[in-house]
Protein backbone atom coordinates (compact mmCIF):
# COMPACT_ATOMS: atom_id res chain seq x y z
CA UNK A 1 0.00 0.00 0.00
CA UNK A 2 1.24 3.47 -0.89
CA UNK A 3 1.14 5.86 2.07
CA UNK A 4 2.59 8.95 0.39
CA UNK A 5 -0.66 10.46 -0.87
CA UNK A 6 1.25 12.02 -3.76
CA UNK A 7 -0.43 10.18 -6.65
CA UNK A 8 -2.87 12.02 -8.88
CA UNK A 9 -5.74 9.76 -7.83
CA UNK A 10 -4.99 10.42 -4.16
CA UNK A 11 -4.86 14.19 -4.60
CA UNK A 12 -8.06 14.29 -6.66
CA UNK A 13 -9.77 11.93 -4.23
CA UNK A 14 -8.90 14.11 -1.24
CA UNK A 15 -10.12 17.27 -2.97
CA UNK A 16 -13.45 15.55 -3.67
CA UNK A 17 -13.68 14.39 -0.04
CA UNK A 18 -13.05 17.93 1.24
CA UNK A 19 -15.80 19.31 -0.98
CA UNK A 20 -18.14 16.61 0.30
CA UNK A 21 -17.22 17.40 3.91
CA UNK A 22 -18.12 21.06 3.42
CA UNK A 23 -21.53 20.08 2.03
CA UNK A 24 -22.18 17.54 4.78
CA UNK A 25 -20.82 19.72 7.56
CA UNK A 26 -22.98 22.72 6.70
CA UNK A 27 -26.09 20.56 7.08
CA UNK A 28 -25.06 18.56 10.15
CA UNK A 29 -23.59 21.23 12.44
CA UNK A 30 -25.98 21.71 15.37
CA UNK A 31 -27.29 25.05 16.57
CA UNK A 32 -25.45 24.68 19.89
CA UNK A 33 -21.76 24.33 19.14
CA UNK A 34 -19.06 23.77 21.77
CA UNK A 35 -15.76 25.57 21.41
CA UNK A 36 -13.75 23.30 19.06
CA UNK A 37 -10.67 23.15 21.27
CA UNK A 38 -9.31 19.97 19.59
CA UNK A 39 -8.86 21.99 16.38
CA UNK A 40 -6.80 24.62 18.22
CA UNK A 41 -4.74 22.07 20.16
CA UNK A 42 -3.92 19.86 17.19
CA UNK A 43 -3.26 22.82 14.90
CA UNK A 44 -0.56 23.96 17.33
CA UNK A 45 0.83 20.51 18.16
CA UNK A 46 0.97 19.46 14.52
CA UNK A 47 1.57 22.88 13.02
CA UNK A 48 4.68 23.94 14.90
CA UNK A 49 6.89 20.96 13.98
CA UNK A 50 5.33 20.74 10.51
CA UNK A 51 6.20 24.33 9.59
CA UNK A 52 9.68 24.06 11.11
CA UNK A 53 10.57 20.94 9.16
CA UNK A 54 11.45 22.84 6.00
CA UNK A 55 14.18 24.73 7.87
CA UNK A 56 15.10 21.88 10.20
CA UNK A 57 14.70 18.56 8.34
CA UNK A 58 16.14 16.72 11.33
CA UNK A 59 12.71 17.16 12.94
CA UNK A 60 11.24 14.95 10.24
CA UNK A 61 13.93 12.33 10.76
CA UNK A 62 13.24 12.32 14.50
CA UNK A 63 9.44 12.08 14.29
CA UNK A 64 8.58 10.31 11.05
CA UNK A 65 7.51 6.73 10.60
CA UNK A 66 10.53 4.48 10.10
CA UNK A 67 9.71 0.74 10.03
CA UNK A 68 13.28 -0.33 10.71
CA UNK A 69 13.64 2.05 13.66
CA UNK A 70 10.22 1.16 15.05
CA UNK A 71 10.91 -2.55 14.88
CA UNK A 72 14.22 -1.76 16.58
CA UNK A 73 12.42 -0.31 19.60
CA UNK A 74 11.43 3.25 18.63
CA UNK A 75 7.73 2.47 19.02
CA UNK A 76 6.82 6.12 19.70
CA UNK A 77 7.16 6.89 15.99
CA UNK A 78 3.74 5.27 15.56
CA UNK A 79 2.43 8.29 17.50
CA UNK A 80 4.83 11.04 16.41
CA UNK A 81 4.40 10.26 12.70
CA UNK A 82 1.24 12.40 12.97
CA UNK A 83 3.51 15.41 13.48
CA UNK A 84 5.92 14.72 10.60
CA UNK A 85 4.65 16.21 7.35
CA UNK A 86 6.74 14.61 4.63
CA UNK A 87 5.46 16.49 1.57
CA UNK A 88 7.23 19.83 1.95
CA UNK A 89 6.05 23.25 3.11
CA UNK A 90 3.10 23.59 0.70
CA UNK A 91 1.77 20.17 1.67
CA UNK A 92 2.23 21.00 5.36
CA UNK A 93 0.21 24.21 5.05
CA UNK A 94 -2.55 22.44 3.10
CA UNK A 95 -2.67 19.61 5.65
CA UNK A 96 -2.96 22.11 8.50
CA UNK A 97 -5.96 23.71 6.80
CA UNK A 98 -7.52 20.26 6.56
CA UNK A 99 -6.67 19.59 10.23
CA UNK A 100 -8.61 22.70 11.23
CA UNK A 101 -11.54 21.94 8.93
CA UNK A 102 -11.84 18.29 9.99
CA UNK A 103 -11.49 18.94 13.72
CA UNK A 104 -13.81 21.95 13.83
CA UNK A 105 -16.52 19.98 12.03
CA UNK A 106 -15.75 16.84 14.05
CA UNK A 107 -15.86 18.65 17.40
CA UNK A 108 -19.17 20.32 16.57
CA UNK A 109 -20.82 17.19 15.19
CA UNK A 110 -19.39 14.48 17.49
CA UNK A 111 -18.40 16.54 20.50
CA UNK A 112 -14.78 17.38 21.38
CA UNK A 113 -13.71 14.17 23.12
CA UNK A 114 -15.25 11.79 20.60
CA UNK A 115 -13.63 13.85 17.84
CA UNK A 116 -10.21 13.40 19.47
CA UNK A 117 -10.67 9.61 19.65
CA UNK A 118 -11.94 9.43 16.08
CA UNK A 119 -8.97 11.52 14.98
CA UNK A 120 -6.20 9.61 16.75
CA UNK A 121 -7.28 6.00 16.30
CA UNK A 122 -7.09 5.92 12.46
CA UNK A 123 -3.64 7.55 12.61
CA UNK A 124 -2.32 4.98 15.09
CA UNK A 125 -3.82 1.99 13.27
CA UNK A 126 -2.60 3.07 9.85
CA UNK A 127 0.89 3.82 11.15
CA UNK A 128 0.94 0.32 12.63
CA UNK A 129 -0.16 -1.15 9.31
CA UNK A 130 2.57 0.84 7.57
CA UNK A 131 5.09 -1.28 9.45
CA UNK A 132 3.81 -4.35 7.61
CA UNK A 133 3.81 -2.41 4.35
CA UNK A 134 7.37 -1.20 5.03
CA UNK A 135 6.32 2.38 4.27
CA UNK A 136 8.27 5.24 5.89
CA UNK A 137 6.87 8.77 6.14
CA UNK A 138 4.37 10.65 8.19
CA UNK A 139 1.63 13.25 8.20
CA UNK A 140 -1.83 14.05 9.47
CA UNK A 141 -3.77 12.75 6.48
CA UNK A 142 -4.67 9.37 8.03
CA UNK A 143 -6.13 11.14 11.06
CA UNK A 144 -7.95 13.69 8.89
CA UNK A 145 -9.40 10.98 6.65
CA UNK A 146 -10.57 8.90 9.57
CA UNK A 147 -12.40 11.74 11.30
CA UNK A 148 -13.98 13.01 8.08
CA UNK A 149 -15.33 9.57 7.24
CA UNK A 150 -16.67 9.08 10.74
CA UNK A 151 -18.82 12.14 9.98
CA UNK A 152 -19.86 10.51 6.70
CA UNK A 153 -20.89 7.39 8.65
CA UNK A 154 -23.15 9.49 10.86
CA UNK A 155 -24.56 11.12 7.73
CA UNK A 156 -25.48 7.69 6.37
CA UNK A 157 -27.14 6.73 9.66
CA UNK A 158 -29.27 9.80 10.23
CA UNK A 159 -33.06 9.80 10.15
CA UNK A 160 -35.31 12.65 9.05
CA UNK A 161 -36.32 13.27 12.68
CA UNK A 162 -32.77 13.50 14.01
CA UNK A 163 -32.23 16.75 15.90
CA UNK A 164 -29.26 17.65 13.74
CA UNK A 165 -31.17 17.34 10.47
CA UNK A 166 -34.39 19.33 10.28
CA UNK A 167 -35.48 18.48 6.76
CA UNK A 168 -35.78 15.52 4.42
CA UNK A 169 -33.87 17.47 1.77
CA UNK A 170 -30.88 17.92 4.06
CA UNK A 171 -30.96 14.23 4.96
CA UNK A 172 -30.88 13.22 1.30
CA UNK A 173 -28.00 15.57 0.50
CA UNK A 174 -25.77 14.39 3.34
CA UNK A 175 -26.48 10.74 2.54
CA UNK A 176 -25.65 11.21 -1.13
CA UNK A 177 -22.45 13.10 -0.30
CA UNK A 178 -21.43 10.44 2.20
CA UNK A 179 -22.14 7.73 -0.35
CA UNK A 180 -19.93 9.44 -2.91
CA UNK A 181 -17.22 9.65 -0.25
CA UNK A 182 -17.41 5.89 0.32
CA UNK A 183 -16.98 5.33 -3.43
CA UNK A 184 -13.86 7.52 -3.36
CA UNK A 185 -12.47 5.45 -0.47
CA UNK A 186 -13.10 2.19 -2.32
CA UNK A 187 -11.41 3.53 -5.45
CA UNK A 188 -8.35 4.52 -3.43
CA UNK A 189 -8.15 1.08 -1.80
CA UNK A 190 -8.39 -0.62 -5.21
CA UNK A 191 -5.65 1.72 -6.45
CA UNK A 192 -3.42 0.61 -3.57
CA UNK A 193 -3.59 3.89 -1.64
CA UNK A 194 -3.47 3.47 2.15
CA UNK A 195 -5.58 6.60 2.62
CA UNK A 196 -8.56 4.63 1.37
CA UNK A 197 -8.00 2.19 4.23
CA UNK A 198 -7.94 5.09 6.72
CA UNK A 199 -11.19 6.39 5.24
CA UNK A 200 -12.95 3.03 5.57
CA UNK A 201 -11.61 2.60 9.10
CA UNK A 202 -13.02 6.02 10.01
CA UNK A 203 -16.32 4.99 8.44
CA UNK A 204 -16.43 1.83 10.59
CA UNK A 205 -15.61 3.81 13.74
CA UNK A 206 -18.29 6.32 12.85
CA UNK A 207 -20.88 3.55 12.64
CA UNK A 208 -19.66 2.15 15.97
CA UNK A 209 -20.06 5.57 17.64
CA UNK A 210 -23.11 6.65 15.67
CA UNK A 211 -25.52 3.74 16.20
CA UNK A 212 -25.58 4.09 20.02
CA UNK A 213 -25.84 7.87 19.71
CA UNK A 214 -28.86 7.77 17.45
CA UNK A 215 -30.45 5.06 19.60
CA UNK A 216 -30.13 7.30 22.64
CA UNK A 217 -31.64 10.21 20.71
CA UNK A 218 -34.55 8.04 19.58
CA UNK A 219 -35.14 6.85 23.14
CA UNK A 220 -35.03 10.41 24.47
CA UNK A 221 -37.48 11.56 21.81
CA UNK A 222 -40.01 8.92 22.87
CA UNK A 223 -39.84 9.85 26.55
Amino acid sequence: MDTSGESVISIVGHLIVLALLVNVGMRMIPARRPFPWPALVFAIVIGVPSLLQSAFPQITHALARDPQAELGGQWWRILTALLAQDGGLVAAIFNLIVVLLALVAGAWIWGPWRAVVLYLVPSIVLNLLALAWRQPGGGSSFANDGLIFSVFALALLIGTRDALHPSRGHTLVVRVCAGIGVLVAVVLVVAGDAHGVAMLLGLALGFAFGVPRLSRQATAART
